[in-house]
């Protein structure tokens, strides 16, 4: 009785491991970066939330509010806001968008992304 108990659980962890897709895709949520240059100071959100249960297709929106540094001066802020759908690509591990071509990666801890060569951190 106790070795039909042990390879109950053996079992059930076979089956466990094996149905886990490996890959959670923990990128759903929302991301920020903050970045400064001589010419201006921009704060960039992104918003990744899943379209369907059962598809791999997510929505982006990214949000941007920069200020340009003109003289010395910081002008008022301006504000930019787009969305697109992206698809997740399994074997390449990207976030992909087909028709600027952007790519978003998520890092292995899942607290950030990055969108080109931006790093974003997770902020909910």
């Amino acid at each position: 009785m106790k070795v039909l108990s042990i390879l109950t659980i053996v079992f059930l962890t076979v089956i466990v491991a094996c149905t886990n897709n490996g890959g959670d895709k923990n990128f759903t949520g929302t991301f920020s970066n903050e970045s400064k240059s001589e010419y201006s100071q921009a704060f960039d959100t992104l918003k990744i939330t899943r379209l369907k249960e059962t598809e791999n297709s997510y929505n982006v929106e990214r949000r941007t509010g920069y200020q340009k540094i003109r003289n010395g001066v910081i002008l008022p802020m301006e504000y930019k806001s787009e969305s697109w759908q992206s698809s997740w690509n399994d074997q390449n591990k990207v976030l992909s968008e087909t028709e600027y071509g952007r790519q978003i990666t998520p890092a292995n801890d899942g607290n950030s992304i990055t969108l080109k060569s931006t790093r974003y951190q997770r902020i909910r």
